[in-house]
């Protein structure tokens, strides 16, 4: 038995050694790619996105080149991703590899960034460069960046400071996510309160192009669609997951309302990879891999989560939202909530039972209500369905040479 023990320490400890010596060569080929374009020529209409850190073809990013594509701009647009081929992205979209020194040659070289998330980037900044951030959520319950400073990683906080310094313009799709930015984000640029061009797809859409949706991703059109979205948890942990019950979910919906439902699961990309922890067949789906986060939203009818900003995404669109929170005391001790979260229109559940009750009981005009009146009073949304184009237009300006700084 002590044998068995010490051979799985070794076992452990030579992992443990093995991912440190990754991380070692990691970091030494970063600053060796970061340093080694640094006075590489700028190729003035190329603009490189970054979703997720090469996390597929998505969230706001998306969008805006989605815009761009649409109005035939003679513009090079790179997108970052984590494998050699990504069959998400347009062909018109060059791609490049995360970690390599083409990824580190492009963002040197690029006249516009335009990223979703705080990281480290493999270059630096010339003053000639435009980088947009437009972050991923309007909405914040949880505390973020400068709020929590002295629980986050050094290392993150440093990259994140590093990243506000150099960015030129942040997007904001709310009041509140502004007014979040310019105290706790360490920046003092200009916010762009444009909305949120992920959202735009909310604006735009006809029965039939929803109807296509359904048909690309395998669901019956005159099925209604469920989606549950949570988001992480610091540690990981997926024990709250496990509480919600996705196939007894789908049969309270189709008690309460007689219609056919399936529920789709989409977890948060930062534990997309713990998406085997549910059962799925015919009437549950695994959003969770190679599904557009907003397509799904807008195609779903209704949707369940807890801690996430994906309930304004359905806000927005005036869809049924419930709030699924078994480990509420936990989170809300570990990560903070605002006193916010305690009056938001969307009913909150504890357990599968009070959610069951919340679905069975639910009423639409007095939820239409009191989501007005939240929407109004609370969250003021600067997101119209034009996000796109604003920011497709800033681009053009940048890279016309007709901008001039606001900031």
């Amino acid at each position: 038995g002590e044998v068995k023990i010490d051979m799985i320490n070794l076992i452990s400890f030579l992992k443990r050694i093995k991912r440190s010596l990754c991380g070692l060569r990691d970091d030494c080929l970063f600053h060796l790619y970061r340093n080694l374009f640094r006075h590489a020529s700028l190729q003035s209409n190329k603009i490189i996105f970054n979703n997720f850190n090469g996390r597929g073809y998505g969230d706001n990013p998306k969008y805006i080149a989605e815009e761009l594509l649409r109005r035939e701009m003679p513009y090079d647009l790179v997108w970052v991703v984590n494998r050699k081929q990504d069959p998400t992205v347009p062909k018109a979209i060059r791609t490049v590899r995360a970690g390599s020194w083409r990824e580190a040659y492009e963002y040197a070289t690029a006249k516009v960034i335009v990223n979703n998330v705080k990281s480290r980037l493999p270059f630096h900044k010339k003053k000639e460069q435009y980088y947009i951030q437009t972050w991923h959520g309007c909405f914040a319950l949880k505390r973020i960046e400068g709020e929590v400073e002295n629980e986050l990683a050094p290392i993150y906080v440093r990259y994140s400071q590093r990243d506000s310094a150099m960015t030129d313009v942040m997007l904001s799709g709310s009041s509140m996510i502004s007014d979040i930015m310019r105290r706790y984000f360490w920046y003092s640029g200009e916010i762009f309160e444009c909305g949120q061009p992920r959202d735009d797809i909310f604006f735009s859409q006809t029965e039939d192009e929803i109807k296509e949706l359904k048909m690309k991703y395998g669901i019956p059109v005159g099925t209604k669609v469920a989606v549950y979205a949570p988001t992480f948890r610091d540690n990981r942990n997926t024990s709250a997951y496990k509480e919600f019950d996705a196939h007894r979910f789908r049969d309270c919906l189709v008690r309460k309302t007689g219609k056919q439902w399936m529920v789709i699961v989409r977890l948060h990309p930062n534990v997309a990879f713990q998406d085997s922890l549910f059962r799925y067949d015919d009437t549950v789906l695994n959003g969770s891999q190679g599904m557009d986060g907003q397509e799904l939203f807008l195609l779903g009818d209704l949707l369940v989560t807890d801690f996430s900003s994906v309930m304004m995404d359905f806000a927005i669109m005036k869809k049924p939202v419930f709030l699924f929170t078994p480990d509420l005391d936990e989170y809300r001790k570990d990560r903070g909530l605002r006193p916010l979260f305690d009056t938001l229109p969307f009913p909150r559940c504890m357990s599968q039972e009070a959610l069951d009750s919340a679905v069975l009981s639910y009423d639409k005009s007095s939820y239409l209500e009191n989501l007005h009146h939240f929407m109004e009073t609370s969250y003021k949304n600067y997101s119209d369905g034009h996000a796109s184009e604003r920011v497709a237009e800033r681009i053009k300006q940048v890279i016309d040479g007709t901008f001039t700084s606001k900031a």
